[in-house]
């Protein structure tokens, strides 16, 4: 059989599977332990600040039932984090994605007159300057801090969390 040197060749005889293995894009891969140790500071430092956040809500519905709604954002930021830490375990892509701006989120210390900002899970070692009393410091456990057009906050500091 002839094949007419004006016609276009072809397509390669294909195997079904093959196919549709090639058409879906690749969702993990094998962590490495880095990404392992990080997953596990992300869940641990999730499961840890949702129980503060929930014991702190608690606590504040007692005075009055409305300060206890500032707890909701936080255990869902550290719901967050727990499933990212999940995710990331698995070596999935939205896994590192997340867990990457988790991390960055997690760098930066500010305080001014009227606002604060401070959040991390699992670990931090802060260098804080400004009107601070400790300079260097190393926590364990989990914290977020977000307080916007406080009078209460009177102080400036600024810093980095070197582990964030």
């Amino acid at each position: 059989m002839n094949q007419n040197p004006y016609s276009p060749p072809k397509a390669p005889v294909m195997d079904p599977t093959t196919a549709e293995r090639r058409s879906q894009p690749v969702t993990e891969s094998r962590p490495t332990e880095v990404e392992r140790v990080l997953a596990v500071l992300l869940m641990l430092g999730g499961i840890f600040g949702i129980g503060v956040s929930l014991y702190m809500a608690a606590l504040l519905f007692r005075r009055q039932w409305v300060y206890s709604l500032i707890a909701g954002p936080l255990v869902l930021l550290f719901a967050w984090s727990m499933l990212t830490g999940f995710r990331l375990w698995r070596g999935r892509i939205s896994g590192r994605t997340w867990a990457t701006i988790l991390f960055a989120m997690q760098i930066p210390i500010l305080t001014f007159p009227g606002f604060s900002y401070e959040y991390y899970t699992g670990f931090s070692v802060k260098i804080i300057g400004g009107h601070v009393d400790k300079p260097v410091s190393i926590s364990v456990g989990s914290n977020g801090n977000l307080q916007v057009l406080d009078p209460r906050v009177t102080d400036s500091a600024y810093g980095l969390n070197l582990f964030g």
